[in-house]
């Protein structure tokens, strides 16, 4: 059995009373970029809503018009999913609905 008495070549072990570890980020993080003004003023409506928080949350703009007026979507789910770090197509099909079945 080798053993090395040369105590550089053990890891640091802080254990206990070592320093605090730095706390690690579990997913990416997006870049910080200002957001692009949905306008003056509220929309008129609330699919222009929808689509004015997807597409400055990242979602295309042609997924965002489709998503904005179908309401088996829930935007803050998808939302919440981008902001932890998920892109926003694959945010889409986590939440996809499921296919209507016929009784």
């Amino acid at each position: 059995m080798l053993v090395s008495v040369d105590v550089r070549v053990l890891p640091a072990n802080p254990g206990k009373t070592g320093p605090p570890r730095r706390h690690q980020q579990s997913m990416t993080l997006h870049e910080l970029r200002p957001a692009p003004p949905c306008g003056e003023g509220p929309p008129l409506d609330v699919a222009a809503w929808r689509r004015c928080r997807l597409v400055e949350s990242g979602f295309p703009p042609h997924v965002a018009e489709l998503l904005a007026v179908d309401p088996r979507y829930d935007l803050h789910a998808l939302l919440e999913l981008v902001d932890r770090g998920c892109p926003p197509l694959l945010a889409v099909r986590i939440h996809a609905p499921l296919p209507e079945v016929d009784r």
